[in-house]
């Protein structure tokens, strides 16, 4: 148990300080040595985390954000590559993620899909800046019933409205269940927006996620 707490800690550390050589020889190790998949991305999410606390205290800089993003991402190509957990099909349920439009901010969205993706649910990943009317086409074509929005700039809030109101409009709105998260989201956003649920990290959409499609256990 030390052993293993030892390399959380140390695997953590190493995103957290941008080191991405050594991040991904321990998650490599992580996964060679039996550990849970899902156990290494949540690991590697408190890792990001504190990429994302460190850049609020001004200690990193956009470019340390970029950095962290890409050792997440080397280490879901590692996951995907390992087949240690099985990928969700067609009868998994799905989830349609995007940033709202006017937003460009992806970082958060892609941990929050990776996150879900190793947890057994289809994600359908429409990108950043993404048109209110497209998330509702989205949510048609796949008959999607939890549609999850991330931003991280206040003129954003305009655009989640929209979108609700957009699947409001569209008939859809009582078939699916509509979360929120970013740094720029709060209950208050949220309540604005007439979402259903929000979100402070990757966890929370997890669960919520979860919840809405009535998935009780991660597909690892």
């Amino acid at each position: 148990m030390r052993k293993h707490a030892r390399m959380d800690e140390r695997l953590l550390n190493a995103i957290a300080d941008l080191k991405e050589k050594e991040a991904l020889s321990l998650a490599e190790e992580m996964l060679s040595s039996g550990a849970d998949p899902l156990h290494v991305v949540e690991i590697s999410r408190l890792g990001m985390d504190e990429v994302g606390r460190r850049y609020e205290r001004n200690e990193y800089y956009l470019s340390g954000l970029i950095m962290s993003s890409e050792i997440f991402n080397g280490i879901m190509v590692m996951l995907d590559r390992s087949f240690n957990y099985k990928l969700a099909g067609n009868d998994d349920p799905k989830v349609i993620l995007g940033a709202p439009l006017g937003d460009v901010h992806d970082i958060g969205k892609n941990v929050v899909s990776s996150l879900l993706r190793c947890s057994g649910f289809n994600v359908v990943d429409l990108g950043v800046s993404v048109n209110p009317s497209r998330f509702v086409e989205a949510a048609r074509e796949s008959a999607a019933t939890v549609i999850g929005l991330s931003a991280l700039i206040t003129t954003a809030y305009e655009s989640i409205r929209e979108t609700v109101l957009c699947f409001e409009r569209a008939g859809m709105r009582e078939k699916v269940n509509i979360m929120l998260g970013g740094g720029a989201i709060s209950a208050k956003v949220c309540e604005y927006a007439g979402a259903d649920a929000w979100g402070r990290d990757a966890s929370d959409a997890l669960k919520f996620a979860r919840d809405f499609s009535g998935k009780e256990t991660g597909n690892v």
